[in-house]
């Protein structure tokens, strides 16, 4: 006598199979599941960094700004014993500006325009600070008039 379905023993095995595959799908999608949700926390915190770094490079150029006159300086640090992993550096640098080219005036004469403002003074600021292993910096410039930056006479040039 001949049996046309699977046999007891047959289907035992089969159940078997069936249980083991499931449950490779279902690792593979709680792997996946973590990753997405490792990602999205280290995500957050990058954010969250880049956020309150924003506010203290803000900080930092308002109290370099509210300095009535500048020098010529480099300067770093670190914030606060709640920033710790935050440091800052600043520079204040003077940048000289080209010299304005001849104008030329009626009749093809070539005049040397007034240039009133020889050079600028000039901020960058920056902002670090490390997370997972790598640095990450915010960094900000700007330029400023040359009545905020102190720049000491060249006694040859009184002569």
């Amino acid at each position: 006598m001949t049996t046309l379905g699977p046999t007891p023993a047959t289907r035992r095995g089969y159940i078997l199979l069936e249980a083991v595959a499931a449950l490779a799908v279902l690792s593979i999608g709680a792997v996946a599941v973590h990753r997405a949700m490792g990602e999205a926390i280290a995500t957050r915190g990058q954010a969250r960094d880049y956020t309150q770094a924003r506010f203290l490079l803000e900080d930092l150029m308002g109290e370099i700004l509210l300095q009535p006159v500048l020098r010529e300086e480099r300067r770093s640090g670190v914030f606060d014993v709640d920033l710790e992993r935050f440091s800052w550096a600043y520079v204040v640098s003077r940048v000289d500006l080209p010299p304005e080219p001849p104008v030329e005036g009626p009749g093809g004469i070539l005049y040397e325009a007034p240039q009133p403002v020889r050079y600028l003074a000039r901020i960058e600021a920056v902002v670090r600070w490390r997370r997972r292993g790598e640095t990450y910096e915010l960094t900000a410039q700007t330029l400023l008039g040359p009545e905020r930056l102190y720049v000491p006479e060249d006694p040859a040039q009184r002569l």
